[in-house]
């Protein structure tokens, strides 16, 4: 079905130049922090360069109501979302109707219709996995890739370089297994890799243009950057990264954010080897609440990552962690919502369960359970997800989840049930 989503590109990548020859107006692209939404939006700032468009960079953490109105209400500026989006179409398109044009570009399961204003490229939609054969940074580099086409600007240096940046983000998303790509993301890499963009170096994968430097390192820098320093406005010196600029500045920024993380996280397992883990009968979690300042709420599941990589979780149990979501947003500003990030991970046992059909994966449990406390579920895959409620809900959202757990798998009822 890649075919078929390449069609849909360029047909919407046409209507798009369209508008743009006509009105000329500025467009906003708002993305992801983490490794996958920064190469996606390199991809799309790098073809927008070429274009001479006018444009501007968003990051946000995650998609809640008061930041889509604001970014919205009072603009006729035409709005990229870049992966993320997806999973909120209904919330998008409930502010979507003064903006001259609303495009989603994402891989998450789609969250429902979208206003005739607004189109929505996801490979899901095309049976195409955004878990594992189409990353974020796949699918804007495919736009992007496109429109240059289209417009007649391409070059072999613009593709391969597009091409490098959605192996980037398929790295960053986990996409890679043992060494190897699938679907759109083994594509891309695979145009990377004929150009030399890409060298395969034994199990390495090295980019000649970044000084050299393996994908993993690189999605290790540009995730401290995007994530840990995203409230220091450091996603854009990331941006800069993937699109070749500044590399000394980043790495040096990258390893100030390093010491951050690593004494944050080393006072936080301490407290947890202390006072353990909350638990219920199918689920565990921490809630740092803003032990983790200044660093930005991508913290959280990393840190997720980390307890289960030092063996302090439970095998059997979903793990979940809570921190809360500042109210000052770089670049747009002050919104006061009181609200807390939500990031759940597994520990491989369970994974292999849920792979096996024994139990629910996160795209069963989290976005229902979030519905049930009246947040928003944006981002969610089926061995990682995240979502953000209203503070001071966070017990209400683990009773929900065993309820929905139970819905969906009757025999993991507690025994006094």
């Amino acid at each position: 079905m890649i075919s078929e989503f390449i069609s849909e590109n360029r047909k919407t990548g046409n209507r798009f130049l369209e508008l743009m020859r006509a009105e000329q107006v500025s467009v906003r692209i708002v993305h992801h922090n983490d490794a996958d939404g920064i190469a996606a939006a390199a991809a799309l700032a790098l073809a927008f360069e070429k274009l001479g468009y006018t444009y501007r960079l968003f990051p946000i953490e995650k998609i809640y109501e008061r930041l889509v109105e604001k970014l919205h209400v009072g603009t006729d500026d035409v709005i990229i979302y870049a992966d993320l989006g997806g999973q909120s179409s209904g919330l998008i398109g409930r502010y979507a109707a003064g903006n001259r044009q609303v495009i989603i570009l994402d891989h998450h399961l789609p969250g429902g219709p979208v206003p005739g204003n607004t189109v929505h490229l996801n490979p899901e939609l095309f049976e195409i996995s955004g878990d594992d054969e189409a990353s974020g940074a796949s699918v804007c580099a495919l736009f992007a890739r496109e429109l240059l086409r289209e417009a007649g600007l391409n070059t072999a240096d613009d593709e391969a370089w597009l091409a490098v940046l959605s192996v980037i983000g398929a790295v960053g998303d986990g996409q890679e297994r043992n060494g190897t790509f699938t679907g759109m993301n083994e594509m891309f890499f695979a145009a990377a890799t004929k150009e030399g963009s890409i060298q395969k170096v034994g199990s390495d994968l090295i980019v000649p243009r970044l000084q050299e430097r393996t994908v993993r390192e690189i999605v290790e820098i540009v995730t401290l950057l995007g994530s840990v320093g995203f409230y220091s406005g450091d996603a854009s010196t990331a941006g800069v990264l993937l699109l070749g600029g500044n590399q000394d500045e980043a790495v040096r920024r990258a390893e100030e954010l390093e010491e951050i993380k690593t004494a944050s996280f080393e006072r936080e397992v301490e407290r947890i080897r202390r006072e353990g883990l909350a638990q219920s009968d199918h689920f565990q979690w921490i809630d740092v609440q803003d032990r983790f300042a200044p660093m930005g709420v991508k913290a959280i599941g990393l840190f997720l990552e980390l307890l289960i990589a030092q063996g302090l979780t439970e095998k059997d149990k979903y793990l979940f962690g809570f921190q809360y979501l500042p109210a000052e947003i770089p670049g747009i500003g002050r919104l006061e919502t009181g609200l807390t990030k939500i990031s759940s991970r597994l520990h491989p046992e369970l994974r292999g369960a849920i792979e096996a059909g024994k139990r629910p994966d996160f795209m069963t449990l989290v976005p229902d359970a979030t519905a049930l406390v009246e947040g928003t579920a944006d981002g969610c895959h089926r061995f990682a997800a995240g979502s953000t409620i209203d503070r001071g809900r966070e017990e209400d959202f683990i009773r929900a989840l065993e309820m929905v757990l139970h819905k969906n798998n009757p025999a993991s009822a507690p025994a006094d049930q």
